[in-house]
């Protein structure tokens, strides 16, 4: 088996070389390369075209053999990756340029990866070799023959018969090693698989006795737990006896509550049915207060409106007045001046003074029957005034009256559902405390049954200890061999 290991990592080895010096030939090759057709692309002796395409299979090769090579470096698809770029170069500049150390280069290269080659890739190198060839044939039956031509036709013939030649060989050379290799790493799969069964299954072993080992170790705690907790049972048990009889008692006292807590909750249900239909009264009361107080405010505002069309209606009268007492004025003025004019007439005048005397006396009362006129009007105005500014603090006590009556009235509304609640809370509560009486009979019973398998409890108990004295010591012994089973499998894996 070391044998095999080694002939298999031997062959990494010589992968891992293979694709180390693929890499570095083919690097010295295209900076060799490039550089040259730049140079000649500066001088213009060559085609844009080619060297542009070169120049991208060179980045796409360098892209793609980097990205093999950094995932597994003995990777062999890197060198069937390399020949393929080497062909394509070769083909571009073998062809189409007369630089020979180029070609010969080219060449050079494909003859030193050919030994690492399996038979896939000397296939491949001798396709592109062929490929060569005839397109070798086609440019000269397209350009026609000359010395240079005879002497690229000769040295593709060399190169295509030394290919061909180490293919064979390659080939021959494979067929006989590949069926050893190939046994050995059958025998190498074949016995690491028993190696891998073997290990597995002394890794199951041990992982299983290590398991079994704390079963057993917690085993053993338990057992003697069990013993311990048996006489510790044992003593409760007299102590039990004697707690039932204390139950008993506390029962009994419960059962006395249960009945007291029942005839309060009675009582309670009594007054919450009393309250409750005070609030309901109260309820009604509100209501009628609150339509009181809205007819109230309605009324108010009622004689407000007509206080306001009186005080509108006094200030046309002494509107009205003003103008009759300006007539007053100017008739008491004109009869004045018929006065004067009946005095400067003489005797034929007289009759018309007395009667402009007339005028200016009925004017001097309509003077003073307007004037009290003007002050009764000004007087109920300013009375009307009173009235209604009383009216309005009559209109606003009624609106804070009206309030605070809606909000007595939502107050009784929520007493009154508090009262539903408390109502509906004393009836579960009394629906528990039925509940609470079965319990509390169910307990007597279970108190007296708990009393006769106390009894069978003691018995039980001393018959638990004994046994788990027992199971104690086969514990020990089932312990010490899982022990010896677990230090075997170590050894096992060990070996």
């Amino acid at each position: 088996m070391d044998n095999v290991n080694y002939k298999y990592n031997d062959i990494n080895e010589r992968y891992k070389r293979l694709n180390h010096f693929t890499i570095l030939s083919i690097s010295i090759m295209a900076v060799v390369v490039l550089v040259y057709l730049w140079l000649k692309l500066a001088n213009g002796g060559i085609n844009k075209s080619l060297v542009y395409g070169v120049t991208a299979v060179v980045a796409a090769a360098s892209i793609i053999n980097g990205i093999i090579n950094v995932k597994n470096k003995s990777n062999s698809y890197l060198s069937i990756a390399a020949a393929i770029d080497v062909y394509i170069i070769y083909i571009l500049i073998g062809l189409q340029t007369d630089a020979t150390f180029i070609h010969y280069m080219l060449f050079g290269i494909l003859i030193l990866q050919i030994p690492y080659y399996r038979k896939r890739r000397m296939l491949y190198t001798t396709i592109g070799a062929i490929v060569s060839f005839i397109l070798v044939l086609v440019m000269q039956a397209v350009h026609g023959v000359s010395a240079m031509d005879v002497n690229a036709f000769c040295q593709a013939m060399l190169e295509l018969s030394v290919i061909v030649g180490i293919y064979f060989a390659g080939k021959i050379s494979i067929a006989f090693n590949g069926d050893a290799l190939g046994a050995a790493k059958d025998e190498q799969e074949r016995v690491n698989s028993i190696l891998n069964d073997v290990l597995n299954t002394s890794n199951t072993v041990k992982n299983e006795t290590a398991r079994s080992t704390q079963l057993m170790d917690e085993l053993v705690t338990s057992t003697k737990s069990v013993a311990g907790s048996m006489n510790e049972i044992s003593d409760a048990a007299y102590s039990t006896a004697k707690s039932i009889e204390e139950q008993n008692t506390m029962t009994a006292h419960i059962q006395e509550a249960i009945a007291q807590t029942e005839s309060k909750s009675v009582e309670m249900v009594s007054i919450a049915d009393s309250s409750s239909e005070s609030v309901q009264s109260n309820i009604k009361v509100i209501e009628e207060l609150e339509e009181q107080s809205a007819r109230i405010t309605e009324t108010n505002k009622k004689v407000t409106e007509s206080m306001t069309k009186l005080q509108n209606k006094t200030a046309e009268v002494e509107q009205i007045a003003g103008m009759i007492l300006n007539i007053s004025s100017q008739t008491n003025l004109l009869a004045l001046n018929a006065s004067i004019e009946s005095a400067r007439a003489g005797e034929a005048g007289r009759g018309f003074a007395v009667v402009a005397d007339q005028i200016r006396q009925l004017a001097e009362q309509t003077k003073n029957s307007t004037e009290e006129i003007t002050r009764i009007t000004s007087e109920l105005n300013a009375n009307s005034q009173d009235v209604v500014n009383s009216i309005n603090g009559s209109i606003e006590a009624s609106d804070i009256q009206s309030r605070k009556i809606y909000a007595a009235g939502e107050a009784f509304k929520e007493l009154s559902n508090n009262m539903e609640e408390l109502r509906s809370h004393i009836n579960e509560v009394d629906s528990h405390i039925a509940e609470l009486s079965k319990s509390n009979d169910r307990i007597v019973e279970n108190i007296s049954q708990l009393s006769a398998v106390t009894e069978e409890v003691t018995a039980s108990a001393d018959q638990v200890r004994n046994m788990s004295n027992d199971n104690l010591e086969c514990v020990e012994k089932v312990k010490m061999a899982v022990d010896t089973i677990r230090r075997t499998a170590d050894c096992s894996q060990n070996v």
